[in-house]
């Protein structure tokens, strides 16, 4: 039996570590013996993973300044020492190379104790802003087995917005989303606006709020972060992030989030009227691509909107047909993962 240990650590959202849940079940269900080391906080809105995570002494950022820590001193939280007692046949890596600069020493060194070393990446990484970012990720790619893209090539190719040598680009397999089945649907008349597992969003969270006010539908907001409860209270049919999120988002009458990673996946996997309202803060560029992208199959984008362009754009957002698009990247990575 392959063991496989899967190195996440989310700094704000909740997106990196449900993609490597969603790919922990899926090597499970190959028959490989799997866990989670886990190096961000702990996420209880998202429920039982089903597999299980190894949680470290948490790191975290505050707003989008990636590089100040916050939390525990990731030289002396014993992430190698912990993967050691595990003894995987496989490590994989969730972003890095291709991020998580500031823990780089740490990714490192579980890569240099991997027997077989795999890169798992999101479909749009954040566009390197210098050249030396892309040098000191290509000589760890070289090592690599897979790297692994969970993204199709109909909606938009890695070295698009990551340029990589053609000898490392030819090294990539877009494995197509890792999107997880759809729950059966809670049908509702409610405009659902959410914003994910961290504590981004909360300007759209208040001019949702704003938009609410004596609107025909019912507008539920769902607040993440480690505050979500304090922030919730404060905003009028808000409350904490719930685990039956995407049943909901199933069943709505339109839905109004940011272009995270996971949001576009499950909506992407149904056909309720999206609104996207792409994070642009602090110069973030993936979310904005990524949302781009998706226009062509029906989702509507807005920048920076308030209470009324909210409004109209719920008004005007109509049910899209299926996405003609490859949702079953957990299954074809777990296969790449255990190939000898």
């Amino acid at each position: 039996m392959t063991r496989v240990l899967i190195a996440v650590t989310h700094l704000t959202g909740s997106g990196h570590l449900v993609r490597s849940l969603a790919l922990a079940r899926a090597l499970r269900a190959r028959g490989a013996e799997v866990a989670v080391l886990s190096g961000g906080r702990p996420l209880p809105h998202l429920g039982d993973p089903g597999v299980e995570v190894i949680q470290l002494p948490p790191v975290w950022v505050e707003g989008l300044d990636y590089a100040r820590l916050h939390g525990a001193d990731p030289e002396t939280r014993g992430a190698v020492t912990t993967a050691r007692g595990f003894a995987p046949d496989v490590i994989v890596t969730e972003t890095w190379p291709f991020g998580r600069g500031a823990l780089w020493g740490e990714f490192a060194a579980l890569a240099a104790i991997a027997p077989r070393l795999v890169v798992s990446v999101r479909d749009i990484p954040e566009p390197p802003a210098r050249a030396g970012k892309i040098a000191r990720a290509e000589g760890t790619l070289a090592r690599a087995s897979h790297v692994l893209v969970h993204g199709d090539p109909a909606v938009t190719r890695f070295t698009d917005h990551w340029p990589l040598p053609a000898a490392l680009a030819d090294r990539l397999t877009h494995t197509g989303y890792v999107a997880e089945p759809m729950p059966p649907p809670v049908a509702s008349d409610e405009v659902l606006v959410a914003v994910g597992g961290g504590a981004l969003g909360r300007r759209l969270l208040a001019a949702a709020a704003e938009a609410a006010e004596g609107a025909r539908r019912p507008w539920r907001l769902l607040v993440g972060g480690a505050d979500a409860a304090e922030v919730a209270a404060r905003l009028p049919g808000a409350e904490p992030a719930r685990a039956d999120y995407r049943a909901r988002l199933a069943g709505a009458a339109a839905s109004i989030s940011l272009a995270g990673y996971n949001t576009a996946c499950d909506l992407l996997a149904c056909t309720t009227p999206a609104v996207l309202v792409p994070m642009g803060d602090g110069g973030e560029r993936e979310q904005g691509l990524r949302a781009a992208a998706l226009t062509r199959y029906g989702f509507r984008v807005l920048h920076d909107p308030d209470a009324r362009a909210l409004r109209a754009a719920v008004a005007n957002a109509a049910p899209r047909p299926p996405a003609p698009v490859a949702l079953d990247g957990a299954d074809r990575s777990a296969a790449l993962i255990l190939q000898e």
